[in-house]
Protein backbone atom coordinates (compact mmCIF):
# COMPACT_ATOMS: atom_id res chain seq x y z
CA UNK A 1 0.00 0.00 0.00
CA UNK A 2 0.93 3.58 -0.82
CA UNK A 3 2.07 5.00 2.98
CA UNK A 4 -0.46 7.93 2.78
CA UNK A 5 -3.64 6.52 1.76
CA UNK A 6 -6.57 9.17 2.51
CA UNK A 7 -10.63 8.89 2.85
CA UNK A 8 -12.74 11.40 -0.05
CA UNK A 9 -15.72 12.59 0.71
CA UNK A 10 -18.84 11.33 -1.29
CA UNK A 11 -21.77 12.51 0.24
CA UNK A 12 -24.63 11.71 -2.03
CA UNK A 13 -28.19 13.26 -2.14
CA UNK A 14 -30.67 12.75 -2.71
CA UNK A 15 -30.52 9.71 -4.38
CA UNK A 16 -28.94 7.20 -2.05
CA UNK A 17 -32.09 6.29 0.17
CA UNK A 18 -32.18 3.68 2.42
CA UNK A 19 -33.79 3.49 5.57
CA UNK A 20 -31.77 3.43 8.65
CA UNK A 21 -29.40 6.53 10.12
CA UNK A 22 -25.95 7.47 7.84
CA UNK A 23 -24.68 10.58 6.64
CA UNK A 24 -26.38 11.01 3.62
CA UNK A 25 -29.64 13.54 3.07
CA UNK A 26 -32.14 11.49 2.69
CA UNK A 27 -35.69 12.13 1.52
CA UNK A 28 -37.52 11.06 4.37
CA UNK A 29 -38.32 13.32 7.60
CA UNK A 30 -37.30 11.72 10.90
CA UNK A 31 -34.83 12.48 13.67
CA UNK A 32 -31.84 13.81 11.86
CA UNK A 33 -29.88 17.09 12.60
CA UNK A 34 -31.12 19.14 9.70
CA UNK A 35 -34.50 21.40 10.40
CA UNK A 36 -36.72 21.18 7.93
CA UNK A 37 -40.77 22.41 9.46
CA UNK A 38 -43.09 22.11 11.48
CA UNK A 39 -45.45 19.79 11.20
CA UNK A 40 -48.44 18.51 13.99
CA UNK A 41 -47.97 16.01 16.80
CA UNK A 42 -51.03 13.91 15.48
CA UNK A 43 -48.86 14.01 11.79
CA UNK A 44 -45.98 13.25 13.64
CA UNK A 45 -46.48 11.26 17.26
CA UNK A 46 -43.26 12.23 18.45
CA UNK A 47 -42.94 13.92 21.92
CA UNK A 48 -39.54 14.62 22.13
CA UNK A 49 -39.53 17.10 19.16
CA UNK A 50 -42.44 18.91 21.28
CA UNK A 51 -42.46 22.49 19.86
CA UNK A 52 -43.47 24.70 22.95
CA UNK A 53 -43.35 28.48 21.31
CA UNK A 54 -45.21 27.09 18.17
CA UNK A 55 -48.01 25.04 19.92
CA UNK A 56 -48.93 28.13 22.15
CA UNK A 57 -48.63 30.53 19.08
CA UNK A 58 -50.42 27.88 17.13
CA UNK A 59 -54.33 29.39 16.23
CA UNK A 60 -56.11 26.36 16.67
CA UNK A 61 -54.73 25.06 19.75
CA UNK A 62 -52.31 22.50 18.00
CA UNK A 63 -49.23 20.67 19.30
CA UNK A 64 -46.71 21.20 17.30
CA UNK A 65 -43.14 19.04 16.90
CA UNK A 66 -40.00 20.17 14.80
CA UNK A 67 -39.46 18.40 11.99
CA UNK A 68 -35.77 17.61 10.76
CA UNK A 69 -34.19 15.33 7.82
CA UNK A 70 -33.49 11.97 8.64
CA UNK A 71 -30.07 11.10 6.87
CA UNK A 72 -29.32 7.33 5.31
CA UNK A 73 -26.94 4.85 4.88
CA UNK A 74 -26.06 4.68 1.25
CA UNK A 75 -23.62 1.31 0.54
CA UNK A 76 -20.41 1.54 -1.46
CA UNK A 77 -19.39 -0.63 -4.00
CA UNK A 78 -16.27 -1.03 -6.11
CA UNK A 79 -15.80 -3.01 -8.87
CA UNK A 80 -12.67 -3.59 -10.48
CA UNK A 81 -11.46 -4.90 -13.75
CA UNK A 82 -8.79 -7.59 -12.63
CA UNK A 83 -8.55 -7.73 -16.83
CA UNK A 84 -4.68 -8.02 -17.99
CA UNK A 85 -3.94 -4.60 -19.24
CA UNK A 86 -4.67 -3.53 -14.99
CA UNK A 87 -1.36 -4.57 -14.00
CA UNK A 88 0.62 -2.21 -16.50
CA UNK A 89 3.58 -0.16 -14.94
CA UNK A 90 4.62 2.80 -15.95
CA UNK A 91 5.21 5.61 -13.81
CA UNK A 92 3.43 4.47 -11.59
CA UNK A 93 1.92 0.94 -11.22
CA UNK A 94 -1.98 0.43 -12.16
CA UNK A 95 -2.30 -2.26 -9.42
CA UNK A 96 -1.29 -0.43 -6.75
CA UNK A 97 -3.25 2.55 -7.83
CA UNK A 98 -6.51 0.29 -7.75
CA UNK A 99 -4.92 -1.00 -4.34
CA UNK A 100 -4.98 2.21 -3.05
CA UNK A 101 -8.22 2.90 -4.23
CA UNK A 102 -9.83 -0.01 -2.66
CA UNK A 103 -8.57 0.72 0.96
CA UNK A 104 -9.38 4.99 0.01
CA UNK A 105 -12.73 3.99 -0.46
CA UNK A 106 -13.19 1.29 2.44
CA UNK A 107 -12.03 3.78 5.00
CA UNK A 108 -14.12 6.72 3.13
CA UNK A 109 -17.29 4.45 3.72
CA UNK A 110 -16.83 2.88 6.88
CA UNK A 111 -15.86 6.33 8.74
CA UNK A 112 -19.40 7.60 8.30
CA UNK A 113 -20.86 4.40 8.91
CA UNK A 114 -21.38 2.96 4.96
CA UNK A 115 -20.84 -0.46 4.46
CA UNK A 116 -17.78 -1.35 1.76
CA UNK A 117 -18.18 -4.26 -0.86
CA UNK A 118 -15.98 -5.75 -3.55
CA UNK A 119 -16.17 -7.29 -6.49
CA UNK A 120 -13.45 -8.26 -8.84
CA UNK A 121 -13.87 -9.60 -12.37
CA UNK A 122 -11.75 -11.62 -14.06
CA UNK A 123 -12.51 -13.80 -16.73
CA UNK A 124 -14.98 -15.07 -14.92
CA UNK A 125 -16.32 -14.20 -10.79
CA UNK A 126 -14.17 -16.14 -8.22
CA UNK A 127 -14.89 -16.18 -4.70
CA UNK A 128 -11.21 -14.86 -3.91
CA UNK A 129 -12.06 -11.70 -5.48
CA UNK A 130 -16.05 -11.18 -3.45
CA UNK A 131 -15.67 -9.11 -0.44
CA UNK A 132 -18.83 -8.69 0.97
CA UNK A 133 -20.56 -6.03 2.58
CA UNK A 134 -18.95 -4.89 5.81
CA UNK A 135 -17.84 -1.97 7.86
CA UNK A 136 -14.00 -3.72 8.39
CA UNK A 137 -11.18 -1.28 7.08
CA UNK A 138 -8.70 -4.80 7.85
CA UNK A 139 -10.46 -7.10 5.36
CA UNK A 140 -10.47 -4.35 2.95
CA UNK A 141 -6.50 -3.77 3.72
CA UNK A 142 -5.94 -7.60 3.68
CA UNK A 143 -7.37 -7.20 0.19
CA UNK A 144 -5.86 -4.40 -1.25
CA UNK A 145 -2.40 -6.07 -0.23
CA UNK A 146 -3.33 -9.36 -2.16
CA UNK A 147 -4.27 -7.20 -5.32
CA UNK A 148 -0.66 -5.62 -5.73
CA UNK A 149 0.80 -8.93 -6.22
CA UNK A 150 -2.01 -10.49 -8.11
CA UNK A 151 -1.60 -11.94 -11.24
CA UNK A 152 -3.75 -10.44 -14.17
CA UNK A 153 -3.85 -12.21 -16.84
CA UNK A 154 -7.09 -12.70 -19.09
CA UNK A 155 -9.96 -10.25 -20.07
CA UNK A 156 -12.85 -8.99 -17.73
CA UNK A 157 -15.27 -10.88 -19.26
CA UNK A 158 -17.46 -10.94 -15.99
CA UNK A 159 -17.56 -7.17 -15.79
CA UNK A 160 -20.67 -7.92 -17.58
CA UNK A 161 -22.24 -10.52 -15.62
CA UNK A 162 -22.86 -8.76 -12.03
CA UNK A 163 -26.20 -9.15 -11.21
CA UNK A 164 -26.20 -11.91 -9.39
CA UNK A 165 -24.06 -10.19 -7.31
CA UNK A 166 -24.57 -6.95 -7.28
CA UNK A 167 -27.02 -5.13 -4.23
CA UNK A 168 -30.68 -5.33 -4.21
CA UNK A 169 -30.36 -1.48 -2.69
CA UNK A 170 -29.45 1.63 -4.32
CA UNK A 171 -25.67 1.63 -4.12
CA UNK A 172 -22.87 3.74 -4.72
CA UNK A 173 -20.80 1.78 -7.32
CA UNK A 174 -17.58 2.73 -8.59
CA UNK A 175 -16.26 1.15 -11.69
CA UNK A 176 -12.67 0.56 -11.69
CA UNK A 177 -10.89 0.11 -15.36
CA UNK A 178 -8.62 1.22 -17.85
CA UNK A 179 -11.80 0.90 -20.23
CA UNK A 180 -9.83 -0.33 -22.59
CA UNK A 181 -12.33 -2.31 -23.90
CA UNK A 182 -14.66 -1.72 -26.99
CA UNK A 183 -17.73 0.99 -26.87
CA UNK A 184 -20.42 -1.60 -27.26
CA UNK A 185 -19.11 -3.79 -23.72
CA UNK A 186 -19.07 -0.33 -22.18
CA UNK A 187 -22.61 0.36 -22.70
CA UNK A 188 -23.40 -3.51 -21.62
CA UNK A 189 -21.97 -2.69 -18.78
CA UNK A 190 -23.94 0.16 -17.74
CA UNK A 191 -26.83 -1.30 -18.81
CA UNK A 192 -26.96 -3.57 -15.97
CA UNK A 193 -26.51 -0.67 -13.18
CA UNK A 194 -29.01 1.73 -14.30
CA UNK A 195 -30.75 1.39 -10.28
CA UNK A 196 -27.34 2.39 -9.09
CA UNK A 197 -25.55 5.76 -8.38
CA UNK A 198 -22.39 4.83 -10.67
CA UNK A 199 -18.81 6.32 -10.72
CA UNK A 200 -16.67 5.05 -13.73
CA UNK A 201 -12.82 6.13 -12.46
CA UNK A 202 -10.58 5.67 -15.53
CA UNK A 203 -7.03 4.91 -14.66
CA UNK A 204 -4.65 5.85 -17.47
CA UNK A 205 -0.80 6.65 -17.12
CA UNK A 206 0.71 9.56 -19.19
CA UNK A 207 3.52 7.39 -20.00
CA UNK A 208 1.33 5.37 -21.91
CA UNK A 209 0.85 8.21 -24.58
CA UNK A 210 2.03 11.56 -23.64
CA UNK A 211 5.68 10.65 -22.23
CA UNK A 212 6.57 8.79 -25.35
CA UNK A 213 10.02 9.56 -27.09
CA UNK A 214 9.75 11.65 -30.06
CA UNK A 215 12.19 9.30 -32.13
CA UNK A 216 13.79 6.19 -31.63
CA UNK A 217 12.41 2.05 -31.76
CA UNK A 218 9.94 1.42 -29.05
CA UNK A 219 8.30 -1.92 -27.85
CA UNK A 220 4.38 -2.08 -26.98
CA UNK A 221 3.16 -5.09 -25.44
CA UNK A 222 -0.31 -6.07 -26.17
CA UNK A 223 -1.14 -6.90 -22.25
CA UNK A 224 -4.20 -8.93 -22.75
CA UNK A 225 -2.93 -10.90 -25.72
CA UNK A 226 0.87 -11.08 -24.54
CA UNK A 227 1.62 -9.47 -28.23
CA UNK A 228 4.91 -7.44 -28.95
CA UNK A 229 4.82 -4.97 -31.42
CA UNK A 230 8.27 -2.64 -32.52
CA UNK A 231 7.32 0.29 -33.47
CA UNK A 232 9.77 3.27 -34.62
CA UNK A 233 8.78 6.76 -32.92
CA UNK A 234 8.50 10.19 -34.88
CA UNK A 235 6.97 13.39 -34.26
CA UNK A 236 3.82 12.42 -36.51
CA UNK A 237 3.28 9.08 -34.95
CA UNK A 238 3.80 10.49 -31.52
CA UNK A 239 0.90 13.17 -32.02
CA UNK A 240 -1.39 10.32 -33.86
CA UNK A 241 -1.12 8.26 -30.42
CA UNK A 242 -1.94 11.62 -28.08
CA UNK A 243 -4.74 12.15 -30.55
CA UNK A 244 -6.00 8.96 -30.43
CA UNK A 245 -6.39 8.76 -26.86
CA UNK A 246 -7.71 12.27 -26.93
CA UNK A 247 -10.43 10.77 -29.00
CA UNK A 248 -10.91 7.75 -26.94
CA UNK A 249 -11.46 10.24 -23.42
CA UNK A 250 -14.21 11.95 -25.54
CA UNK A 251 -15.89 8.39 -26.81
CA UNK A 252 -15.95 7.09 -23.25
CA UNK A 253 -16.99 10.36 -22.11
CA UNK A 254 -20.23 10.15 -24.39
CA UNK A 255 -20.41 6.65 -23.66
CA UNK A 256 -21.03 7.36 -19.70
CA UNK A 257 -23.15 10.16 -20.32
CA UNK A 258 -25.78 8.96 -22.89
CA UNK A 259 -25.98 7.05 -19.11
CA UNK A 260 -26.70 10.14 -17.20
CA UNK A 261 -23.28 9.54 -15.60
CA UNK A 262 -19.86 11.78 -15.68
CA UNK A 263 -16.04 9.45 -16.07
CA UNK A 264 -13.58 10.32 -13.69
CA UNK A 265 -10.40 10.27 -15.27
CA UNK A 266 -7.82 8.88 -12.60
CA UNK A 267 -4.00 9.73 -14.51
CA UNK A 268 -1.64 8.16 -13.30
CA UNK A 269 -1.37 7.35 -9.02
CA UNK A 270 -4.26 6.81 -6.85
CA UNK A 271 -5.88 10.50 -5.81
CA UNK A 272 -8.14 10.68 -3.13
CA UNK A 273 -8.78 14.13 -3.48
CA UNK A 274 -9.49 13.87 -7.25
CA UNK A 275 -12.56 12.01 -6.26
CA UNK A 276 -13.48 14.61 -3.74
CA UNK A 277 -13.37 17.67 -5.77
CA UNK A 278 -15.77 15.32 -8.36
CA UNK A 279 -18.38 15.03 -5.87
CA UNK A 280 -18.23 18.41 -4.79
CA UNK A 281 -18.42 19.13 -8.46
CA UNK A 282 -21.52 17.39 -9.08
CA UNK A 283 -23.08 18.76 -6.06
CA UNK A 284 -22.51 22.11 -8.22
Amino acid sequence: MSASVEPFIYKVSPLGYRPSLGAHRGQMAGTGQLFTGRDSLLARPDPRRLDLRASVLDPFGNYRVKVFQQHTQLPVVLIADHSASMKYQGKHSRQQALADFVLSAALSATQIGDSFTFIGCGKKLEQQWLLAANRSVGSATELAQRLVKATFTSQAESLCQLSPVLPSKRSLLFLASDFYMPLVKVSALMAQLTQHIVVPVVFWDESEYQELPDFGIVKLKELESGKTKTLFLRPKYKRRIIEAYARRKLELQNAFRSFGVEPLFMIDSFKAQRLTAYFQMLAG
